[in-house]
């Protein structure tokens, strides 16, 4: 959403975006470790680790942790985009300008408009598997403890429950920031000021300038009462969405979490393919991670690195020593045998006397 702002020239709604964005995403991304670090606790008895990341492992979860639950709710809320929380205004701000600015295409608003029930959908289906229904992990263990061993609470053992404070706190106050936060851009449709558009026009003069350069003060009463109503119909039309993808996750995730799994098997090849992510991954490392691999480690490493260079510097070495080994032989201690060093040294130079007398 922000780079669909900035490439149509909204650069004031991509940063009132990027604040609200703040708020709610960290929310969750923080609700989604406070869960992970309960189920972690829980599944303390089992080998992977992934289990505890694992949504099927969940359900049931908002009367164990209520307080996150409550915030996970709410960011979850802002994010799709629902009338009243902030993830509504900024994201609302981005269609309006996808769709109206000089740079803008009714393509590029549908496309967000896709993107706003996708979100809506795949946000309140981890809402509703996560704290849902009943609660598929494993039950607590300290009841079959004996009475004679002390209950470590803070070691993991049971089921999941809430997370400390120093957990639980962030998540209120990202929780209530996602609620409040975007009422400083309220548009003029909705009968607000947009005050976040105000406060960043000095740092963007030539787009204020460009704004004010293409409209004429007396055509701008008809133009506004036009577009606000054009806004609002638009608007309408991606709350809509946002609670059509909250309906679709509710009616496959709580009321018939059979149809999924029907859904997937009709599917076929098609459901295997998008789980595993159209198999980029394997083609990638097939294409390019296994030759580089392989490159480096039969060229590079044991080719140039191991048989060029350690080679050359290790038969250096090893040349240098065998000399070494052969002259000190010369330094036996023997008196015969420098004697006879000697002799054969005097005969050489006289050798050479002679052959340079006879020139």
């Amino acid at each position: 959403y922000m780079f669909l702002a900035m490439g149509t020239g909204a650069f004031a709604a991509g940063i009132f975006h990027l604040m609200t964005h703040a708020f709610f995403k960290a929310c969750l991304f923080l609700g989604s470790g406070a869960v992970i670090h309960s189920m972690h606790h829980a599944l303390h008895h089992v080998h992977s680790h992934d289990d505890a990341q694992d949504m099927r492992n969940m359900g049931g979860l908002r009367s164990k942790m209520p307080l996150t639950f409550l915030t996970f709710l709410l960011a979850t809320i802002a994010i799709a985009g629902i009338p009243g929380f902030a993830g509504f205004f900024s994201k609302d701000e981005i269609l309006w300008q996808a769709f109206s600015s000089p740079h803008g295409h009714w393509a590029f608003w549908l496309i967000g408009v896709i993107t706003a029930f996708m979100t809506s959908f795949y946000m309140f289906r981890l809402l509703f598997m996560t704290f849902f229904n009943e609660y598929r992990g494993p039950v607590a263990v300290q009841q079959t403890q004996p009475e004679t061993q002390p209950h470590n609470h803070g070691s993991g053992h049971g089921e999941p429950h809430e997370s400390p404070w120093v957990m639980v706190a962030p998540l209120l106050l990202l929780a209530v920031l996602s609620i409040v936060g975007g009422y400083i851009g309220v548009p003029k449709a909705l009968h607000g000021s947009n005050q976040i558009e105000h406060f960043l026009a000095p740092v963007m003069p030539a787009i204020a300038a460009e704004a004010a350069g293409t409209a004429h003060p007396e055509q701008e009463q008809p133009q506004a009462a036009g577009e606000s109503s054009l806004e609002l119909t638009l608007t309408g039309v991606s709350v809509a969405v946002a609670f059509a993808g909250l309906g679709l996750a509710w009616f496959l995730y709580v009321k018939r979490r059979d149809l999924p799994a029907k859904i997937a098997d009709s599917l076929g090849g098609l459901y295997t393919a998008v789980l595993n992510k159209y198999y980029v991954d394997e083609i990638y490392g097939a294409a390019i991670i296994g030759p580089l691999i392989a490159f480096s480690t039969r060229v590079l490493w044991r080719g140039i690195d191991a048989t060029l260079i350690d080679g050359s510097v290790n038969s250096g070495a090893r040349g240098v020593r065998e000399i070494g080994d052969s002259l000190r032989h010369q330094q036996s201690g023997n008196l015969r045998s420098y004697a006879g060093w000697v002799t054969a040294g005097a005969a050489l130079v006289i050798l050479y006397m002679v052959w340079m007398g006879t020139r």
